[in-house]
This record gives C-alpha cells, structure tokens and sequence, in this order.
C-alpha cells in the first residue's frame, strides 16, 4: 500500500504517460434537450460496473461484452474506502486502480460517467466511506460538517488530480461527473445546499469548470428539490416499475430542459440475508422500458450491467430507525444483464436486441461463457485452529472496561471477543446495543446468540443444569466469551453516523451491569488466515471431547485449470470463507437466499490449492466442502423466480 499526495506537478506527469484520445467536447443543449459530443447529438447507453467490485483481470471481458451489447458508455462509483482504509494512506493497486479501469474503458471505444462520492451507498459499507471517520470528534455525515468536509477535502486533493487526465476535454473517456448520490433521500430531508455546493467546488477546483456535471435523485419531489444544485443537469433513477414518459413529466416539473437521463435503471435488484427468493426482474420488462426511454431520446445507465461480489467484509446494511437493520448478502449478482461471474443472460440478449433497433452493434459476436470448475470429491478440512485456544496467534488483546468498540482499536471489519472471568450463580445473560451479531459461550458451552437483524439487546437464559451447576459451585471462577461479528456497515440512512461496532452499550449478568469489570478485548479483523497456517507446530490443541467454539477449518486441493467456480458451504452454518487467503465473503446457507460463494479462477493457483472456513456456530459433521460449477443464489430446493412486481424498488 502506498502512501502519497499528489503535488500540483503530477497531473502534467499522469498525462504524459497515458495515451489519450485528441481532447474533445462534450456539452448540454439546453434549449434541444440534448447532449453534445464535439457538436453532435448524442446520447449515452451506459452499463454500470464498479471496479473494486471485480477482479482486475477480469475488467476487459466485462467491458467488451458491455460494448458488444451496444453501449456505449461504462459508469462506475469510487469506493472512498477502498482506497483509504488506513486514513493518510492511499492504494490505487490491484483491485483499486481506477486509472487503469479507466484506461482500459476507453481501449474498448466507451465512454465514462464517473460517480466520485464521496457518499456512494452502493450497498457498499458504510456507503463507500471510510469506517475511521467515525473517530473523529464531532463530525456528522453528508452535512456540512468542519470535521467531515475537511477529510473530503484532502481526500480529494489525492482522487481528483489522478482523474483529470481522463476528462473527455483532456483527451480522456469521462464525459460526465456526478455530485455526491441521491442527497435528496438522506434524511429525512437534510437538505444541506451548502455542502452540496462544497462537493461542487471541490470539484470545479481539482476538474475545472468545463465539465458536465449533474445530481441523481429519484422521482420524489422532495427528493428532487433536495438533492438538486441550481444550474446543474437533473437526473433521474427508476426502475421497469416505472413508466419512462411520466417520469419524463416530472422532471419537467423542476427542469423544463435539458437531457432526460435514467442514471440508475434498475435491471434488477440486491438480495439481502432471510430474503426469500434471490431477486429477479424479467427480461421483458426490462426490454420494453429500455424502448420506452430510448423512444424519448434518453440516455440511460443499466444499474447494474454487471454487479460483480461483495468480497471480504465489503457488504452494506440498511438501517433507517433504531432497531431496524437489513444486511446484504456476498453476493452482488443483481440478477444483472452479465452474471456476478460474467456470463450473459437471456436479459442480455434481450437488451441487445433493443439496442439494435437504435444502433450500429460491434460486427464482433459476443464470447460464449466461460466453463466452470467443479471438484470432483468432497475435500476434506483436517486442519482445525480454536480461536479461543490460540487468541495470541489473531489479535493483540487488551484489558478495559466497556464499551470498547472495534473502532477504538483502529479496526473497520471483522469480528470482536469479549471475555470476563466470573464466578458465583449466573442464570441470565443481557446484552444491550449488540452492533451487529453477538454469540456467548460461557467456558466451551454455547448459550446462544443476540442479533441486531431482531434487536439491538437481547437476553439468554443459561440451560438449567449448567445455571444449576454455577449455583451448587459458587466459588469456582468461569469464562464468559462474547463474539460480536461485524455484519456489516449501514450504507444507507441518517443511522450511518452511528453505526459503531461491538457492544455499544451494556452488559449485565443477573441484572448487575458489569460493564465497569476486567474485560479482555480481542480485535479479531479476521483478513487472513495465513499467520495461523504458517504457526501450526505451536498451536494449542482443544481438550479431547471439549464443545465446539469458533474454529478454523482449512484442506489441501489440486486444480489445473483457471476456470471461476462456486464454493459450496451446505452443512456449515455460518462464517466466512479464504481461497489461498483470500477472503470470498460470508456464507450463511440456511438463512439464505444465497448459498454458493463465487470464487475467481484467479485466486487459484494451477496445482495445490488451500481452502479455509472461518466457522462460527455449527461445522460440517464430516469436515468437508465442495466447489460447483452452478452458483446457488436462492436456496430453496425448487427455485422459482420472482417476477418483477416482486422487487421492491
């Protein structure tokens, strides 16, 4: 990871090494609700696919079959986050190298709506932003707030002068730029113009003025007048639910001119843990609001063409009251037009079929799918790892009181144990303000689990014979272990701002707060798995016949060819899944709707592979899993389809 600031000298020096196009124009006809691109009418047929969302290697096949579908144009976020986990400290490598994302967009003949933030939502954690804001004292979000607008400000300092080079009137793919993302609904009703007008400028300072820039709200009309900056183009988003020339009407309500732009067409729609169905929007529908818009001289970008994974701990979660908290699952298919491992789709060819009646399509076919890897025996976890039993091998534990919070440990992922020595008659355990999944053990025996997808607090009764034994025996000291697991960061609603995690408040053993007791903490950020693989020889073994508790499984495979596969994890219950320390996401199979993890034949090496299962509540009885060449997104035994009035959107 490089750690940099990018000196007013460096822009001249990004644009000495890129080969961009001769510098263009690209405007609005105000008066003939048009673009311009270098005098000519145009509109923009654009698929949405974000970078940090998809293997690098993987980024050309997916903008050649976004092209070879007729669009013109990519839109992509820019994942704040992802490129300052560490706040100071910037990485634009690998995954995250958005200048060569956008190089390789315009090696494919598209164009580039860029989406900068530095609010993103995206179903992304913590909308995008970095989970280090949350230290600092003071500081609200998406208003302007000195604290808030001052990280944005140096953030932009870095992001804006490696972007400028990619402007269309630099020669670059970028015709147009989007302030902040749909202000109008955080709320309710923020409406701070002045920050508004503060991402603006910043903007007009790094970009300059000669730039198409444009807000995205959808059609609300409070949401319209919040999220608009006077003088700038009005966009909407809607989905096939809507009817394409009403929603034109009400935009003309508060733009009487300018371009009619469909920035978010939703071609389908996230899924979310205890959904029922994987969601699925028919191609049809699709098709026809795709006539509909393209009939009426729209420009419109698919949200999303391509949807790619929430690798690692990048979900979001939705929580617009207390008490209400939604997380999103691994997977963000999106039921998309190229699936999460980039295959087409009847909806596809559907949408290309469409396309051809406005435009030329590439004479070049589009790509049949890729094939897909499936291991042909059950493979075999031997090596097991007890969290509890070699805590020294995973984190640096403290000794404190509570509240102590992920963040105070400088942590934004992950997972977090809480341990307390007890002693004396126990029957009750409370927890209150469990940010997000909290899973008690007192020594080895499982009590149960607290989950703020039902409650912020909750309360466990201890099974009568072990309260019965604590009683009879009540000098006898026990470990009680708490394991607070991060489900994800909230990336949508005025709760962001206080979505710490761990236990947030209070715990009380028999009525008695014993926040103010010798805790142990243990950050746990659980990005990898190697420290303990490479340490086996010293690792401390579980007593024979000791309870389960949180372990990590890992096997040995061979795989010779590169193909992408899916990891199956039925039979586990809960926890997150490394391929060669890489970190796939969450599995959680029986809550479902989502099963398999998609898992890029990039990650694997030709010859010995190791897989590894961060299990937290029940393992496998045989110890083993499975790749397939089917994902599973939707775990009923006989899926059936949602249709489109399923999808709430």
């Amino acid at each position: 990871m490089a750690t940099s600031t990018i000196p007013t000298f460096l822009t001249c020096l990004i644009l000495a090494t890129i080969s961009p196009s001769s510098p263009g124009t690209f405007s609005i006809d105000w008066q003939n609700d048009r673009f311009l691109k270098d005098g000519e009418q145009f509109s923009y047929y654009s698929g949405g696919m974000h970078y940090f969302r998809v293997p690098r290697q993987y980024w050309s096949d997916r903008m050649n079959k976004i092209r070879l579908a007729g669009m013109n144009t990519l839109q992509t976020y820019i994942s704040w986050n992802s490129h300052e986990a560490v706040e100071g400290q910037y990485n634009f490598e690998g995954d995250n190298n958005v200048t060569e994302y956008l190089s390789l967009a315009q090696s494919h003949g598209l164009n580039v709506v860029l989406r900068p933030g530095p609010y993103i939502c995206a179903e992304w954690k913590f909308g995008g932003l970095p989970y280090w804001l949350l230290n600092k004292p003071g500081i609200e979000f998406r208003v302007y707030n000195k604290p808030y607008v001052d990280a944005i400000a140096r953030w932009f300092a870095v992001l804006l002068p490696r972007i400028k080079p990619f402007l269309y009137s630099n020669g670059g793919p970028i015709i147009t730029v989007q302030v902040e993302n749909e202000y109008g609904a955080y709320g309710p009703w923020v409406c701070d113009k002045d920050y508004l007008q503060f991402i603006l400028d910043q903007y007009k300072r790094y970009l300059g003025e000669n730039v198409v820039y444009f807000t995205l709200d959808n059609t609300n009309v409070k949401r319209l007048e919040c999220g608009a900056i006077p003088g700038l183009l009005k966009a909407l988003d809607f989905g096939p639910d809507k009817i394409p020339q009403y929603q034109l009407q009400l935009l003309r309500k508060y733009q009487q001119h300018g371009p009619f732009v469909n920035g978010e067409f939703w071609a389908g729609w996230f899924d979310e843990w205890r959904q029922a169905k994987h969601a699925n929007v028919s191609a049809g529908i699709v098709a026809k609001r795709l006539d509909e818009m393209l009939q009426l001289n729209a420009s419109v970008n698919f949200y999303m063409f391509h949807g790619g994974t929430n690798f690692g701990y990048t979900n979001g979660a939705m929580s617009k009251k207390p008490g209400r908290y939604n997380v999103r699952v691994t997977s963000y298919d999106y039921n998309s037009p190229l699936t999460e491992s980039g295959d087409t789709t009847d909806k596809y060819f559907a949408i290309r079929k469409i396309m051809a009646k406005y435009v030329t399509l590439p004479s070049d076919p589009v790509p049949p799918n890729s094939p897909k890897w499936k291991s042909v025996a059950d493979i075999r976890l031997k090596t097991q790892i007890s969290l509890f039993d070699n805590i020294d091998q995973f984190s640096k534990c403290v000794q404190t009181a509570l509240p102590s919070l992920m963040e105070h440990y400088n942590q934004s992922d992950g997972f977090i144990l809480y341990q307390l020595q007890w002693s004396g008659p126990l029957t009750n355990i409370s927890l209150f303000g469990v940010h997000d999944r909290a899973t008690v053990f007192i020594d080895r025996q499982k009590i149960g689990s607290i989950n703020r997808m039902d409650s912020l607090n909750g309360s466990l009764i201890l099974p009568s014979e072990l309260s019965n034994k604590l009683h009879i025996r009540p000098d006898q000291s026990y470990t009680i272990s708490i394991l607070v697991e991060n489900l994800g960061r909230v990336n949508h609603g005025s709760y962001m701002g206080i979505d710490y995690k761990g236990i947030t408040f209070m715990v009380m053993l028999d009525s008695k707060n014993v926040n103010k007791q010798d805790w142990t903490v243990c950050p746990l950020p659980m990005n990898t798995v190697k420290p303990a693989l490479q340490s086996l020889a010293t690792l401390n073994i579980p007593p024979s016949g000791a309870s389960f508790t949180p372990t990590i499984y890992c096997g040995t495979f061979r795989k010779l060819i590169d193909h992408d596969t899916f990891l199956d994890p039925r039979g586990w219950e809960k926890g997150v899944a490394f391929v060669n320390d890489n970190n796939l996401g969450r599995y959680w199979p029986d809550v479902g709707p989502q099963v398999t993890l998609y898992a890029p034949g990039v990650y694997f090496n030709q010859g010995d592979n190791t897989v590894c299962l961060f299990e937290i509540e029940d393992p496998h009885e045989d110890s083993t899993v499975v790749f397939t060449d089917v994902p599973i997104l939707e775990k009923t035994s006989d899926p059936s389809p949602t249709t489109s009035s399923d999808v709430n959107f």
